[in-house]
């Protein structure tokens, strides 16, 4: 676990505890201001409020943030790495498909969609009549805008003031909410559409004051900072009659239903980064001057002191008070109109900053300069760009992350083995080319769970860089070991190897056998101990194997902890760079895994090195030879594709077989197993149909545990026709993923490597 992350725990819980009583200020708040605690008794409200400074990056950056405003870059919070919500968009193209044009709007024009327009005018501090009418005053606000953001000043909404502007860039429409969304007359909390999003919101663990618990929700990274602030300002004597965080709608200023709108009218509310409190006291109203003054000099309605703002600011939250599209950074300030909301408060910032602020306010001691890791990431365009996470951040939902495999030329597929961890929710990573992609994924090759560390070993194809891209449907970090390449016949040469499959044998279960220490004795009983390197011997692979295919059990694991497997030569003792498997106390793991081997009177070896103490259950599945051994198996490489999905109709019970069509003319299939919704532990077996006999198996390809998606990859012979049979030990459902094959005729061959690192989102460095 990453130090950044393992901190947020222990300061959000740090915050909750402390904050009940008083929360430790800063030293200052700023030069010539009173301090917050001892203004705290002042009830007056703030009419004709000031605003600080702005902070500069390194404010934001430290945490200390108590002198001034966090006013964070314009644009959405996905824009500032929160996650992207859905949207409520009914279809923007014709009957044809094709895009619909947008349709301008300008003088003479009326209707719902000039209503939308002046809405979206006022949101961006533009004063303007909604009345339908696009008359004069609406060609000057128009121009006004256009003059502000820096485009071509013509008073005609085009496409380019319209996408400016957060509304429809087309003309098409359909019947509005779009299906999955339901309206409550003040949100679209609870929508079908929302199921998902609204996971990845967390709410106050406990009641305080009149707040209840689960009454303000939010980002993780941001509740501690709603929280703080409320439970602050309740212990100074201001009176919450009612409040309220999150709600899935846009702007107050604009629809909030979104009819019309695009997701750049999202309120932050929709993020839970956003409360309001006592509505009544504290309205939002468009305040405009009085007697020739400035609209800023007009007094506001409200009952917030400033000492309540002041408390907000060192949270980092920008209090509407003070207005939007700019709003009045003085009483003296000119505005002709100032659209004032002082019943609500947001964050502006970005997930790290807001970890920084939690830190800072539980220590005093201002964060050092954050140390980031940078990520070659593609968009669904192809597009290549950087991305950078600080310390405490993850990997976002959807992003495709570039992987140099560092593969030698020629080399057109990669084994890698896929490790996810401290996943937010659950989610699936799908390993596919850089190039330009659209629609749902139809594959996966690894699933992740909320707090379980799981890999899986796959074979990706590679482009002439060798380069894949990793998918991933939810916010977490990845880690990809690289365990060979397959190349072509032709420019591998001698160094290309074969595969040779054997019926699934068990070699060494610690659980009834006696294991050997590598290089030392063989008369050791299981459990092997965390820290042992373990040897395994075999006669059915041949000596002169370049590795071994093998599928690797952890059982009964005393604490949570990985496996690492190599040549005995190059396993290195002590910890390791690089994992083959990882688990969790407890539980069953198993993945396959291309393990380089080493020539001994009694076969081939490999050795393994246990992080934590467990039984080990080790099958061997077959082996690659050199080019020059008779026989063997060349690999074929196809898009990946899905085979079986049970999910679709009811769990199949315990005891089925299932029968499954592969790749006809192939000798083997390379497949991923996934078991999902399982109603108990067990296991799967995979085996060409005419060698599967019924009933429970004495070999396995895959375990599952209640509660948890698991995948392993596995060879599996095939009958002439191209099937192939999986039993199921237990009522479970299953998805069966197809990356390639194996036959006489594939031409690929197996490059074997010393196992190595190539990815690993969790480090940092200064790039």
């Amino acid at each position: 676990m990453r130090a950044g992350r393992s901190f947020f725990v222990v300061a959000l819980a740090a915050v909750c505890a402390t904050v009940a009583g008083t929360v430790p200020l800063p030293a200052s708040i700023g030069v010539g201001e009173p301090s917050i605690a001892a203004a705290a008794n002042d009830m007056t409200p703030w009419v004709l409020p000031s605003m600080p400074t702005k902070c500069t990056e390194a404010q934001k950056s430290s945490g200390n943030v108590g002198s001034c405003l966090l006013d964070g870059t314009a644009g959405l919070p996905e824009d500032r790495g929160w996650p992207a919500p859905p949207f409520p968009q009914t279809s923007t193209t014709t009957m044809s498909g094709d895009p619909a044009a947008w349709v301008n709007l300008q003088r003479g024009d009326s209707g719902t969609r000039v209503s939308v327009l002046q809405q979206a005018l006022l949101s961006a501090g533009i004063t303007v009549v909604v009345d339908g009418d696009f008359g004069p005053a609406t060609e000057t606000a128009v121009r006004t805008f256009q003059t502000n953001e820096g485009l071509t000043v013509t008073g005609v909404v085009d496409a380019a003031t319209a996408d400016a502007l957060g509304i429809l860039t087309t003309g098409a429409g359909g019947p509005f909410p779009p299906t999955g969304w339901t309206w409550l007359g003040w949100g679209y909390n609870r929508s079908p559409a929302l199921a998902d999003w609204e996971t990845r919101l967390i709410g106050n663990a406990a009641k305080f004051g009149p707040v209840n618990a689960g009454q303000v929700r939010s980002m993780p990274e941001a509740l501690p900072l709603f929280e703080g602030f409320l439970r602050e300002i309740v212990a100074g004597g201001y009176k919450i009659n009612e409040v309220g965080g999150y709600v899935f709608r846009c702007t107050s200023n604009s629809r909030k239903t979104c009819e019309g709108l695009t997701r750049r009218s999202l309120s932050n509310h929709s993020w839970g980064l956003a409360i309001d409190m006592n509505t009544a006291a504290n309205p939002e109203l468009t305040y405009r001057g009085i007697d020739g003054q400035t609209a800023c000099a007009t007094t506001m309605r409200s009952d917030i002191p400033r000492w309540v703002v002041q408390t907000a600011e060192k949270w980092g939250l920008y209090w509407g008070g003070y207005g939007w599209g700019g709003g009045c950074p003085t009483p003296s300030s000119l505005r002709s109109s100032v659209l004032r909301d002082t019943m609500h408060f947001e964050f502006r910032g970005t997930p790290a900053q807001a970890n920084a602020i939690v830190q800072y306010q539980r220590t005093g001691i201002p964060v050092g300069e954050p140390v980031r890791t940078c990520l070659s990431v593609a968009d669904d365009a192809g597009t290549t760009s950087t991305r950078c996470v600080d310390s405490a951040e993850q990997p976002r939902a959807g992003w495709r992350t570039v992987i140099d495999t560092e593969a030698p030329a020629g080399a057109t597929a990669a084994v890698v083995n896929i490790t996810l961890t401290e996943s937010i929710g659950a989610g699936f990573v799908t390993a596919e080319a850089c190039t330009a992609i659209s629609g749902a994924r139809t594959s996966s090759n690894g699933n992740a769970t909320p707090n379980i560390v799981s890999a899986n070993l796959s074979v990706v194809p590679i482009d002439a860089q060798g380069r894949f891209c990793l998918f991933q449907s939810q916010t977490m970090d990845t880690i990809v070991d690289v365990q060979g390449y397959f190349v072509p016949s032709a420019a591998a040469g001698t160094s290309g190897a074969l595969l040779n499959v054997l019926p699934p044998q068990r070699l060494l279960d610690t659980r009834t056998d006696m294991f050997c220490a590598a290089g030392g004795s063989c008369d050791r009983r299981g459990p092997v101990a965390g820290g042992t390197e373990m040897s395994v011997t075999t006669p059915l692979v041949p000596a002169d194997a370049v590795a071994m295919l093998t599928n690797l059990t952890v059982t009964a694991p005393a604490a949570s902890g990985y496996v690492t497997a190599d040549a005995c030569a190059t396993l290195q003792p002590g910890p390791q760079t690089r994992s083959n498997t990882n688990f969790v106390a407890g539980a069953t793991v198993a993945n396959l895994a291309v393990i380089p081997t080493a020539a001994t009177a009694g076969g081939s070896q490999i050795c393994t090195y246990t992080s934590a103490t467990a039984q080990k259950v080790v099958d061997v599945q077959g082996w690659f030879s050199p080019a020059s051994s008779q026989g063997g198996w060349g690999f074929t490489s196809v898009p990946a594709s899905r085979l079986l999905d049970t999910r679709s109709g009811d769990r199949p019970a315990a005891g089925t077989v299932l029968r499954v069509q592969g790749p006809a003319g192939a000798s083997a299939a390379l497949v991923n197993l996934t078991l999902t919704d399982a109603a108990s532990a067990g296991y799967v077996t995979a085996d060409a149909c005419s060698a599967l006999v019924p009933g429970p198996q004495t070999k396995s390809n895959g375990n599952s545990t209640v509660g948890r998606i698991t995948a392993n990859v596995a060879v599996v012979p095939l009958d002439p026709d191209g099937s192939f049979c999986i039993y199921l030990s237990h009522a479970t459902h299953l998805v069966v993923d197809l990356q390639g094959s194996f036959s006489p005729t594939g031409d690929l061959r197996f490059v074997a490597v010393t196992p190595v690192r190539e990815h690993d989102s969790r480090e940092l460095n200064t790039a």
